[in-house]
């Protein structure tokens, strides 16, 4: 074997590992001293385009609060940075007013009645375009 083309191989191979793994190290290490250094209550970005909070730091994943009171677990490694004021567009406050709040009403017993009536209607789409068929229609159909 040619000791130039040999030569050419490992200068490659130098090359290959300067310009592509080593800085891929070491932005991996500077990601990981990033990460390892949050603190709940820091807003992030994770990979995902979410802005989230931190609440809860383990070893592995970590638990973010996306709005007030919708939290996950996510693992540590889709935490993308810490996220800057300048990237954040709207502003969400920790706490939410019990006055702005919407008072829920229970379902009235005439909305239940129309849906009952609804039910017992029992029709089936017929699929070759002929025309509505009852529930009865249908299961005489079939057991012809």
């Amino acid at each position: 074997m040619d000791p130039t083309f040999l030569l050419m191989i490992v200068a490659f191979g130098a090359l290959m590992y300067f310009l592509m793994i080593r800085p891929q190290q070491k932005r991996m290490k500077e990601h990981q001293a990033t990460i390892g250094a949050l603190t709940p209550g820091t807003r992030v970005l994770l990979t995902s385009g979410i802005f989230a909070t931190i609440r809860h730091l383990g070893e592995r994943q970590a638990i973010v609060e996306l709005a007030p009171g919708t939290e996950i677990t996510i693992v540590k490694g889709n935490i993308a940075r810490p996220a800057t004021e300048d990237e954040e567009e709207f502003e969400f406050a920790d706490e939410v007013d019990s006055d702005s709040l919407v008072e829920e009403s229970p379902l009235s017993d005439a909305s239940v009645q129309d849906m009952d009536a609804v039910v017992e209607e029992d029709v089936t789409f017929d699929p070759r375009g002929e025309r509505d068929m009852t529930a009865e229609e249908l299961q005489r159909k079939f057991d012809n």
